[in-house]
């Protein structure tokens, strides 16, 4: 039997209820996560240090669900080997979503991530006394170009690769102490949104959350490559009540650690088509 139908039994078993449909949303990272029904989503996090996480995790989003502008996945189901919760209605928010708005609906849509990652950021939590993802910064890779990725690089594209990695490594802003909690994978994906009001109603997929610095909530909202979403992430930095521009270019300057991650993730996964992906648009950046 695979580990999905094992998966799909223990649902059934814990909830009582009969599955007419699941498609598995995400099979890698640190979790199994399945949509059954077109209405529950279903976590299973995959080794005990991750479900102590969880624990602690779900802890948090009862308490901030209570100051949160906006919805979290409230979970229904707390199992041992998973946690289940209704959908947030709405579909997630697209880049494609975002350039077919006016500027007003941008403007609108930034106020509403800006004021919710400051609520975020500036809220306090007992539970989480753990630091978040990005594999970069754990692993150091942002002090060299690794060799596993280098490999992929012309000489050149290392240079400029090297070029990024110091100015991350040089400021200081990317090594303070974090006392923040952060999303961690705050990205369009994990932004559901109303298309027909043109509003976000809430934010799913808080596996990652932890203590982490605050620049990296914001490095997956905007296109990096070029200058075009520059005005939509300074709309949402001016809600998030920044000073000067010293955050717009700590978060220009770390988008490239998003990329590399998915590098590490597809790589460690094994999937050639994630790594070529992730390549191809590493040396786009380059």
């Amino acid at each position: 039997m695979s580990t999905t139908k094992k998966k799909l039994e223990k649902i059934q078993k814990a909830t009582g209820q009969k599955i007419n449909s699941y498609k598995v949303i995400n099979a890698g990272g640190e979790s199994l996560v399945i949509e059954v029904n077109g209405v529950w989503i279903f976590r299973f996090p995959r080794n005990q240090i991750l479900k102590d996480k969880t624990k602690e995790q779900l802890n948090f989003i009862a308490s901030f669900s209570k100051v949160s502008p906006l919805q979290l996945p409230a979970p229904r189901y707390i199992e041992q080997d998973f946690i289940g919760y209704k959908k947030i209605p709405g579909k997630p928010l697209y880049k494609t979503n975002l350039k077919k708005l006016t500027e007003q609906e941008r403007v609108k849509i930034a106020e509403q991530i800006g004021l919710f990652l400051k609520t975020l950021h500036g809220y306090k939590d007992k539970h989480i006394d753990f630091d978040t993802g990005y594999l970069i910064m754990r692993k150091e890779d942002y002090k060299t170009c690794p060799k596993i990725i280098a490999k992929y690089l012309t000489i050149a594209e290392q240079g400029a690769l090297n070029i990024k990695l110091r100015k991350i490594a040089n400021n200081p802003l990317n090594f303070e102490k974090p006392a923040t909690i952060i999303h961690g994978d705050f990205y369009f994906n994990n932004i559901i949104w109303d298309s027909k009001r043109k509003i976000i109603t809430g934010v799913i997929d808080w596996s990652n959350a932890g203590i982490g610095v605050p620049a990296m909530d914001f490095i997956m909202l905007a296109d990096f490559n070029s200058g075009i979403n520059d005005k939509f992430l300074k709309n949402i930095l001016k809600y998030y009540g920044t000073n000067g521009d010293n955050l717009f270019y700590q978060i220009k300057e770390n988008a490239i650690i998003d990329v590399m991650n998915w590098f590490w993730t597809f790589y460690k996964e094994k999937k050639s088509k994630g790594i070529a992906r992730m390549i191809k648009k590493l040396k786009k950046i380059l």
